[in-house]
């Protein structure tokens, strides 16, 4: 499965759902040629409404993409990656840290120097 960038996952989600609904789709037609679609004569509501529609459905869809064990391992792999994110975050502190107390013990160093 190739990679997915943050900023694709809805695009990519689309698209999954277009093409899944565009075989569901043809299976239907190929059963039943009854389905086919029939003329667009609506209103601009009822275009609205039948998008909000198709919107909602999608969405309810896309809370069901991951199944509840999926959606529960990457709860934990969250919870462990902020865990591991906080202890870098401290380390990257203490580091900071020991260069400046570095800093001083030379320049305390140096000054003992001189009074010597």
């Amino acid at each position: 499965m190739p990679d997915v960038e943050m900023d694709d996952v809805v695009e990519v989600l689309e698209d999954f759902n277009r093409r899944r609904e565009e075989r569901l789709n043809s299976q239907d037609v190929a059963v039943n040629p009854a389905l086919k679609k029939k003329s667009n004569f609506q209103t601009e509501d009822q275009k609205i409404e039948r998008q909000k529609r198709e919107e909602r459905v999608f969405w309810e869809k896309m809370t069901k993409v991951l199944s509840d064990k999926n959606h529960s391992v990457w709860r934990a792999l969250d919870k462990a990656l902020a865990k591991y994110y906080s202890l870098l975050v401290d380390r990257q502190n203490l580091i900071e840290e020991t260069g400046l107390l570095n800093q001083q013990n030379e320049e305390l160093k140096t000054l003992l120097n001189q009074y010597l």
